[in-house]
């Protein structure tokens, strides 16, 4: 899920969307960016600028400075036959971020098609203090051939040339962009950071070529994993290990294989072994086509042990996929029409690729990247599909649509509970067809706030009722026995009590995990912090496994480099494979098994080699980790598919576990969701987990008082409906800390806070927040902003009364941070800012100058500032009133389009984030972590004279549009106290 220019990615891209799924991406993110590269071809002749005979047409280009106090020039370098550039960045030294550059234009367009790599040589002064980054643009209508990558100077290994250094850069080009245009310009954009750097610099060699990355094998696959069993133990490479007697489970009416399945994994994870896994393992591939369907399967002669799928696009395409990967009998057999294929013919085929992998020695797991249901649509023929899931249209929004508070209404009771029941029924569809036990994994990543039902989007309270009502809905509505329960949250969490806020509960969750990436890996191990993030993760959630009584294990990881996985070639970390293994495997934690993402295709995103041919000599030709990856594959401690086959095929005689734990009563409110605002007669539901014979109540409290409601059963046993009238209301008073109890017995099942009788005034449209609206608690703000941070980072968001700009507070952000950490805070804002042109707000810097991002975001975009590249942000530590042209904010998928246009129409929400430089000079002193705090306030959209960046001091008067805010709409509180 990344750019690290902008707010650090968390998930994943979304690729290419081969058979139409949808994979994890991360927090507000833009549409994905597809990384090609040419067919294995050396036949297209590079096209490369030698400056052999001048400057080739190379121009010095500042159109990206902006306010940056740079100078320069370009010009020829006879003596080295070189592009010679020109620097000043004397003046500015405090800026973090100062651009200026070299570019090359041509009407006609630059060809970038058939080509794979940028490459160039760089030549700069060793003196140089602070940092160089160079960053290439190609880009034309929206799409860039290069997407925006960059690297520093100091990332790269220098040799020494007489008296200067030399390093060598290297971009990868975006195939399938190239394919489409011809950008009129390359830009070379020469960032200067924290540097007083006035000498120049010789760009040489500037070369667009096609550059093979593959390789052939010389390792010999051979497995050294022994798992033999018995009907009470597993064995794994001579060691025994009991199935458990008894077990806890969500369902206590899991089938038996499910149950055993259920032993095996934790006998597993006991082990000094662990099972690999692979999403999509033979749905989805990068190699070969002419071999297996499997990339897994090319390579070590086994499909990986766990198989993944996801439902996100209710498994669109799949019957077309099937029945080109298995042929039209095979297909037809399975009862998957061949032509005018349904939804229920995807759905068969899905079970039918999942089945097949359970019969190769695969246990399958599924997520579920679901459609936004706020946009689902009821089709004017509803009534004719038998099918609940037909009877919806839910194609216009997926996941990654973070507007009309879905998961608010999701509930029953709710206006979006029919469109969810409905895609719930095509999971019990598809698990009713699979022949084996299911890892299902709902509402993943959910302390990011980049799908809908993530941080930001829900109360921790609403998050656990959806998802203990998924369970329910399946167990006990849908009869569904034939899963185990998962919950697989980021890697945000700093603490057990981190991990447990959004938790939904013994009784709801069988396995517990955590998803995290190795971003841009490098070889140097100081360079390289995911080794020990990952660790912590793996710690934290292990301890978290054995204190509740589950499973664990690592529910995604991968290598991320930019917007693709795997790079073609030059992977810097390629043993990462046995890295992790070595990782899970540690004696004292107990995982069961861990799971790369999708193999997309060659020409985007991979997750683990692949195969192009197999050579007649039985090696392989592919991918540069091939030899790696076979190793991992060889190490005992892998567990792959055909390790485990006869296995799972021998779980039926297992001794079957007695289920324990299951009779304790609970339950949760349904209506209204935590956080509510109450101020007239309401309709209050809760529902039980079983009936009961005992007291059922529900109370309402607030300012020391409580009234029981009167609350009336249905038929079920388990639904209990009540109403808090405007008497009750009135009797208790207003309040913002107000709450709703359901209560068995006088035992309290669960409380949520609501807002009793406090009129809500409306933030004005061109309002983020002024902080004025929560009365100095931050119980309150914490309701509206949402925090995310990375592994090992820690983010403190409070309401402070100093310092502060207007009114009486202000907003304090408080962060922790690794050299490559990030963290921050989001809003959900849905407004129009068409009318306006400028953000302005008020910060205190603190002066550590990291990567300071403040974020917009609107169409499934987000678009970013950098303060930090701002000279008179990045020099101070003063109170600063900033106002920034909508010109200044910047898309982040690597098309850099302004906040402009229809964009301005459909704000959806804001963020302020900080991101850890790893080499300024906040770490000079050899710190591993930053501490900051920054103070925002008065974030609002304006109308702006002037379409320049302006830092002022106080309020200016020259511009009336851009004063201070008139008495009518200075303060908008949310709260009426």
């Amino acid at each position: 899920m990344g750019n690290k220019k902008t707010k650090k990615y968390v998930g994943k891209k979304i690729a290419a969307k081969a058979l139409a799924l949808s994979m994890c991406v991360t927090a507000l993110q833009p549409t994905a960016i597809k990384l090609s590269y040419a067919a294995e071809d050396d036949s297209k002749e590079a096209r490369t600028w030698d400056f052999s005979n001048g400057v080739q047409n190379w121009v010095y280009d500042d159109s990206w400075r902006g306010d940056a106090k740079v100078t320069g020039s370009a010009e020829h370098d006879q003596a080295g036959q070189r592009l010679k550039v020109n620097l000043d960045y004397s003046e500015a030294s405090g800026n973090g971020w100062a651009q200026t550059g070299v570019s090359i234009s041509d009407e006609k367009g630059i060809d970038f098609k058939g080509y794979n790599q940028l490459s160039f040589d760089f030549y700069y002064n060793p003196s140089l203090t602070g940092d160089i980054t160079i960053k290439a643009v190609a880009e034309e209508g929206g799409k860039a051939v290069l997407n925006d990558q960059m690297s520093s100077v100091s990332s790269l290994k220098a040799e020494s040339k007489g008296n200067l250094n030399k390093v060598t850069f290297k971009f990868d080009i975006d195939g399938s962009s190239a394919e489409e245009i011809s950008p009129k310009k390359l830009l070379l954009v020469i960032v200067g950071q924290n540097t007083d750097y006035k000498d120049a610099v010789y760009f040489d060699n500037i070369s667009i070529s096609y550059v093979s990355g593959y390789v052939n094998s010389t390792v010999k696959v051979q497995s050294s994993t022994a798992l033999t069993g018995t009907d009470t133990a597993l064995s794994v490479n001579g060691n025994a290990y009991n199935y458990a007697d008894s077990i806890k489970l969500a369902d206590p009416d899991a089938d038996k294989n499910t149950k055993a399945v259920y032993q095996y994994l934790k006998a597993v994870g006991e082990s000094s072994s662990v099972i690999y896994g692979h999403m999509e393992d033979q749905a989805l591939k990068a190699g070969s086509k002419d071999l297996t369907l499997s990339d897994t399967e090319d390579v070590t002669g086994s499909i990986s042990a766990i198989d993944g799928l996801d439902c996100g696009e209710m498994f669109k395409g799949f019957a077309e996929k099937y029945i080109e990967k298995f042929g039209e009998e095979k297909a037809k057999e399975a009862g998957i029409a061949v032509d005018d294929t349904t939804a229920a013919d995807d759905i068969k085929a899905a079970a039918a690729f999942s089945n097949d992998s359970i019969n190769k020695g695969a246990i399958m797991t599924l997520s579920a990247h679901m459609y936004n249901f706020a946009y689902a649509v009821k089709k004017n023929n509803a009534d004719s599909y038998e099918k609940t899931y037909d009877k919806y249209d839910y194609t216009a929004k997926d996941s990654n649509e973070l507007t009309g508070d879905c998961m608010n209404k999701i509930l029953p009771g709710g206006e979006f509970n029919e469109a969810f029941t409905a895609y719930l029924d095509m999971i019990a569809d598809y698990a009713s067809q699979v022949k084996g036990t299911i890892l299902f994994r709902p509402f993943h990543e959910n302390t990011g706030s980049w799908f809908w039902w993530g941080k930001a989007f829900c109360e921790p309270e609403t998050y656990k009722n959806v998802f203990k009502y998924t369970v329910e809905y399946l167990r006990d509505e849908k009869n569904i026995h034939n899963m185990l329960y998962l919950y697989g949250p980021g890697s945000e969490a700093g603490s057990e009590k981190d991990y447990e806020e959004r938790y939904p509960g013994d009784d709801y969750v069988d396995l517990v995990g955590f998803d995290a990436y190795a971003d841009n890996p490098s070889a140097d191990d100081s360079k390289y912090s995911f080794k020990n993030s990952f660790e912590g993760a793996i710690k934290l959630t292990d301890a978290f496994a054995k204190k509740h009584g589950k499973l664990f294990a690592v529910t995604e990881t991968g290598i991320r480099n930019g917007s693709v996985a795997l790079l073609p070639k030059d992977n810097e970390r390629k043993e990462w494979f046995t890295e992790v293994l070595d990782a899970v495997t540690k004696s004292e934690y107990n995982c069961s098994y861990f799971m790369l993402w999708s193999n997309y295709s060659s020409s985007s995103s991979y997750y683990t080699p692949f195969v192009s041919k197999k050579n007649s000599d039985g090696s392989l030709y592919g991918h540069e980790m091939l030899d790696s990856f076979i190793k991992f594959y060889n190490d005992s401690r892998s567990i792959f598919a055909s390790d485990q086959k006869n296995i799972l095929e021998g779980l039926s005689s297992v001794k079957e576990a007695t289920i324990t734990g299951t009779k304790d009563i609970s339950g949760y409110i349904t209506l209204p969701v935590s956080g509510s605002r109450i101020l007239d007669d309401v309709k209050v539901t809760a529902k039980l987990n079983m009936p009961t014979e005992g007291k059922v109540s529900l109370r309402v409290s607030g300012n020391g008082k409580t009234k029981e409601l009167a609350a009336q059963k249905d038929s079920s046993g388990k639904i209990y409906t009540a109403t808090l009238t405007k008497a009750v209301l009135d009797e208790i008073g207003e309040t913002v800390t107000g709450t709703i109890g359901l209560y068995v017995d006088d035992k309290l099942c669960q409380e949520i806070s609501v807002i009793l009788g406090v009129k809500e005034k409306e933030m004005l449209p061109e309002q983020i927040d002024d902080f004025e609206s929560y009365a100095g608690l931050t119980n309150l703000l914490l309701g509206k902003w949402a925090t995310n941070n990375d592994s090992e980072c820690t983010i403190d968001i409070s309401v402070v009364e100093s310092p502060r700009y207007e009114g009486n507070y202000a907003f304090k952000l408080e962060y922790n941070e690794t050299k490559t950490g990030w963290g921050g805070a989001t809003i959900s804002r849905e407004v129009d800012w068409s009318a306006y042109n400028a953000l302005r707000f008020w910060v205190k810097p603190d002066g550590k100058n990291q990567k300071t991002v403040v974020q917009i975001n609107s169409g499934g975009k987000a678009y970013e500032a950098y303060l930090n590249t701002y000279e008179d942000y990045a020099k101070t530590d003063k109170e600063l009133l900033v106002t920034l042209p909508f010109t200044e904010f910047k898309a982040n998928d690597g098309s850099d389009d302004p906040l402009s246009g229809d964009a301005l129409k459909t704000i959806n929400s804001a963020g302020l984030w900080v991101n850890a430089i790893g080499d300024s000079p906040a770490f000079a002193d050899g710190s591993e972590m930053v501490k900051g705090v920054l103070y925002y306030d008065d974030l609002r959209a304006v109308v702006a004279d002037s379409d320049k960046p302006v830092f002022a001091d106080s309020w200016t008067t020259e511009t009336p549009n851009n004063n201070k805010p008139s008495d009518s709409s200075k303060v908008t509180p949310l709260y009426n106290f």
